[in-house]
């Protein structure tokens, strides 16, 4: 919201920061032996296999019931994959497909 200083180091009103998780998580001040395996880590959200589950369900669903086609006889050469840059990394313009519904009724 606007300038300030943190550690020593000036940032001005609307800079976008990064923090390094990677960096932090194997940083051996915070953790000893940061690159250890330990039991905790398999519990750090019980909900990951449930999330990982329902999106291979969905994925699974949309492959199998529609063929996905570009609009308007676009090719795929045309297709722009130009990424944003954020919090995290998404494409610049939104890939448009048309689904079309493959299965008999």
């Amino acid at each position: 919201m606007e300038d300030c200083v943190v550690d020593g180091y000036h940032i001005r009103k609307g800079s976008r920061i990064m923090i390094n998780h990677y960096a932090i998580q194997r940083d051996p001040n915070v953790w000893p032996e940061p690159e250890k395996f330990y039991e905790r880590d398999l519990r750090s959200c019980p909900a990951i296999p449930l999330g990982i589950t329902v999106v291979r369900l969905m994925l699974a669903q949309l492959v199998h019931c529609f063929d996905l086609e570009l609009p308007n006889g676009m090719q795929p050469c045309d297709l722009d994959v130009d990424e944003h840059f954020g919090i995290v990394t998404s494409k610049e313009n939104h890939l448009m497909v048309v689904p079309k519904y493959r299965l008999n009724e």
